[in-house]
């Protein structure tokens, strides 16, 4: 079960750029169970894009050249993901290969079939480029174990000779496989992380307002999980009411696939761009409390406000409430508080006869499961 944790506080001031942590990504090892969950569900969208995008250059393997190589065949059952304490990520996967080609030598040639399975043990570092406002990720290592390989040449005789050409072989499909890994996480994910909108822009209520994201510094590779430090900045014509975030301390529990850990900084950031003066409205009679009901005539008020049913004996009484600032909210330990302070009119036949402000603050729980 995927488990997310709201806690601590977020976003920029004003016009520029908040210099602090304002929400943190975090995944444990479970995380990373699940990830290699879905992956292997994926296992044959995987096998098309290896497969489609492998590119084999021909081999001279001691006079005898090999070519057309082309793979028809892989197996790739679900990988193993681990965390490497201050580096990155480990990948180590099993790999079967069927790879079919043409050999030839001299004035001799045919086909052949080369059947492998190894294992792959590739570690990748992630970093935060934070001129481009990315995570970037970089091949740290990439190894390759072969448990076998079998050189299928058509002939029980040139099968004998093939073995000779083994070791070159191996090593040729490592750096071919290593290659690939490299070129992945050197190359192809960054280009995804870049083509990654980071930038996103809401309609809240009556204002457009853009939030951009990015990195806040490189991630934090613990023992039994990972950080993610991140910053949200947004604009406002109005400064902010509030000082910086103080950045985020907390750490996912290890028991949790994984969390996103906020700021009330963020939050309160939202509430005072979307929420301001006016923004939240009410108005009674209405669907909880429809014309007729106990609260809508002066007749509730009988005992404790007398003065107002002898003023207005039996009339129709309308509500109308509105906030007088942003809902602010605030974590504390496992509590969140929201405070709001709202005006309520109080109108009998269109005239206001009473007009209160008064202040709305709520204690409680939030989990999501």
């Amino acid at each position: 079960m995927l488990r997310f944790t709201t806690l601590l506080l977020v976003l920029s001031g004003a016009t520029l750029a908040t210099d602090q942590e304002t929400f943190r990504l975090s995944f444990g090892q479970k995380g990373l169970d699940w990830f290699e969950t879905v992956v292997a569900t994926m296992e044959d969208i995987t096998k098309e894009i290896i497969m489609g995008g492998l590119v084999i250059d021909p081999m001279d393997l001691n006079g005898v050249e090999v070519t057309n190589l082309k793979m028809r065949d892989m197996e790739l059952p679900k990988p193993e993901l681990s965390i490497v304490p201050s580096k990155g990520y480990r990948l180590n996967s099993e790999l079967t290969m069927v790879i079919d080609g043409d050999w030839s030598f001299g004035f001799l040639g045919g086909d052949l079939t080369v059947n492998t399975k190894l294992n792959l043990d590739a570690v990748a570092a992630v970093d935060a480029d934070m001129k481009n406002s990315i995570f970037r990720t970089a091949a740290e290592s990439c190894d390759v174990d072969f448990v076998s390989l079998e050189i299928d040449m058509k002939n029980e005789f040139l099968n004998t000779i093939a073995k000779g050409m083994v070791e070159d072989v191996k090593e040729r499909i490592a750096g071919i496989v290593c290659k690939e890994v490299n070129t992945a996480l050197d190359t192809s994910f960054n280009d995804l992380f870049q083509a990654i909108p980071h930038e996103v822009k809401l309609h809240l209520l009556t204002r457009d307002i853009v939030f951009g994201f990015g990195p806040d510094s490189n991630p934090i590779f613990s023992s039994d999980h990972v950080d993610v430090p991140c910053r949200v900045q947004a604009q406002s014509k109005i400064p902010f009411p509030f000082g910086p975030p103080r950045g985020i301390s907390d750490s996912v529990d290890p028991e949790f696939i994984g969390c996103v850990l906020l700021s009330d900084h963020l939050v309160n950031s939202v509430s005072f761009l979307a929420l301001g003066k006016g923004a939240i409205k009410e108005n009674i009679p209405n669907k909880k409390f429809p014309i007729g009901s106990d609260l809508t005539n002066t007749a509730y008020f009988k005992n404790s406000l007398p003065q107002l049913y002898k003023a207005y004996p039996n009339k129709d009484v309308v509500y109308k409430i509105s906030n007088l600032r942003y809902p602010k909210l605030e974590f504390e330990r496992n509590l969140q508080k929201v405070d709001v302070p709202l005006r309520v009119l109080v109108q009998i036949d269109g005239a206001t006869v009473i007009n209160l402000k008064l202040s709305l603050k709520t204690r409680g729980h939030l989990n999501i499961n």
